[in-house]
């Protein structure tokens, strides 16, 4: 029973990772609902911002249609009135399509009304200078208005002419606008000041549908230069191990390029990473056309089992515990039990009730082992058969309890003498059976024969006073004497017989 402990705590562990595992679960169950509530409430609130910037550049695009007659400060003013309103709006600007054979008319015609050499020009940053001249022979979108927060009125705007067309993903927006004929978002790129921004880019006038959608000459855009802080909520609180992701969707989500935001970090210990799931949850965000990509990616880890639960935790493996001790210890009590019987059972069977030493069944037991050893190792082994004398005068003088008391005695005399290794039974009434193994000689067994005759006619002390008795005492050898269990019992009680004749004529 001793695997009883062990088996206990095994099935302690499994229980305790049973009860972590259901615990984790229903964590694991309430983030995916906390991530889909988090992830749902980014995209609701990108696509409300969104869809504000976009009403923006539709009022910008409906004045431009419809009230460019006004004069260039009217426009200028409304987007004054604009940016005091929406600090997200760092600048707006109309483009307009140019044909190669227009080009000259344009520059012409521009540069009148800024009263300086206008020409078209593409930009690079990666340039030195960004600024550079475009050569003749293809179609153009320069810009013919722009206008920044408190600065000059848009004629005086140094990006007059830049074309859009030279800047691929300025380009791609133009171009995505038309075909769906609403407002198209740019990848973000860096802004004057270091911040992230991008364009928001719509036609400004009536577009003629073809079967597939090309851009067509006259037409004239309008878009606003936003910061990408504008789609993002003014505190964006992160649990710890949950990363957040926004892009265009035109591009991969590895694509550096496309990447609005990339907040959080999914960084956790690799015990954490190996125990716990990681969580994804993907929606596209946007205005009338959604164009943006979010992805909310959680790694869990401990932080998601709260300090109530751990309590709770811990309180339960503690009860498993000690039920599983305490039923460890009933079965343990109930085994010693088991066995205290066995062993009491059998102590009964093969001991004598009165004086404790070996029956006649236990002694026949160790007598036909000895002889099996005695068989294997070439030795000898000798029996003493002892009956006390004048035993009989002791029941009917001083009564059974009397001599009862004294064949207690003698069975103690017998336990001081003999040897550990000796067997000593009782075989009934006042006779009594020594086995001693491995006998060298017979004089040893002489030897011990005269010490047991010396104790055993030593005087018992009884309540009623005194009692002297005498000992006769014959032996037997193995395998002299014989080799069956009968004929050496047989033979010590014939040897003790003549002794008890001898000492009655003596």
């Amino acid at each position: 029973m001793k695997w009883l402990y062990p088996a206990a705590w095994l099935l302690w562990l499994v229980l305790c990772a049973l009860i972590g595992v259901a615990f984790a679960s229903r964590a694991v169950h309430q983030a995916e609902g906390e991530l889909e509530r988090l992830a749902g409430r980014l995209a609701d609130e990108i696509s409300q911002r969104l869809n504000v910037n976009e009403a923006q550049l539709d009022s910008y695009a409906g004045f431009s249609t419809f009230g460019l007659h006004q004069g260039t400060l009217t426009e200028h003013g409304l987007l004054l009135r604009k940016f005091k309103r929406y600090p997200a709006i760092v600048l707006g600007l109309r483009v307009r399509h140019v044909t190669a054979a227009e080009r000259g008319a344009f520059e012409h015609e521009l540069a009148a009304k800024t009263g300086r050499p206008v020409i078209i020009h593409g930009y690079d940053p990666a340039r030195q200078p960004p600024r550079y001249p475009l050569a003749e022979g293809s179609d153009h979108y320069p810009v013919v208005s722009m206008v920044t927060a408190g600065e000059l009125p848009p004629l005086f705007s140094p990006a007059l002419g830049m074309d859009l067309a030279r800047i691929d993903f300025l380009y791609d927006a133009l171009r995505q606008s038309l075909q769906r004929e609403l407002p198209a978002l740019s990848r973000p790129f860096a802004l004057a000041d270091g911040r992230l921004g991008y364009l928001m880019i719509r036609p400004a006038d009536e577009v003629v549908l073809q079967p597939v959608p090309t851009l067509q000459a006259n037409h004239q855009f309008v878009a606003l230069v936003l910061s990408t802080e504008s789609l993002l909520p003014s505190a964006l609180e992160l649990p710890t191990g949950l990363r957040v992701q926004l892009w265009h969707q035109r591009y991969r989500q590895q694509d550096p390029q496309g990447r609005f935001l990339d907040a959080g970090s999914e960084v956790r210990s690799p015990l954490e990473t190996l125990l716990f799931p990681r969580l994804e949850l993907t929606r596209s965000s946007g205005g009338s056309t959604p164009s943006l990509m979010l992805k909310a990616s959680w790694q869990l880890g401990w932080a998601q089992i709260s300090l109530f639960e751990w309590l709770v935790m811990a309180l339960l493996a503690l009860v498993l515990l000690a039920v599983l001790l305490s039923c460890v210890n009933a079965l343990l009590r109930r085994y010693v039990d088991q066995v205290a019987r066995e062993q009491e059972l059998f102590y009964l069977g093969n001991h004598d009730a009165l004086t404790g030493l070996a029956n006649r069944n236990l002694f026949e037991d160790r007598l036909q082992h000895a002889i099996s050893r005695v068989r294997r190792n070439g030795k000898r082994l000798a029996l003493l058969f002892l009956d006390m004398d004048r035993f009989k005068p002791v029941n009917d003088t001083y009564g059974h309890a009397a001599g009862d008391r004294v064949l207690q005695l003698i069975a103690a005399r017998l336990n001081v003498v003999l040897r550990s290794e000796d067997t000593v039974a009782r075989l009934g009434g006042d006779e009594f059976v020594v086995l001693i193994e491995d006998v060298e000689s017979e004089l040893d067994v002489e030897s011990v024969r005269e010490r047991l005759q010396l104790a055993l006619q030593e005087p018992y002390e009884i309540d009623d006073g005194t009692v002297s008795l005498g000992v006769s005492i014959g032996t037997a050898f193995y395998p002299d004497d014989g080799v069956l269990i009968e004929d050496l019992l047989g033979t010590a009680d014939r040897t003790m017989y003549h002794a008890k004749q001898k000492a009655a004529v003596g």
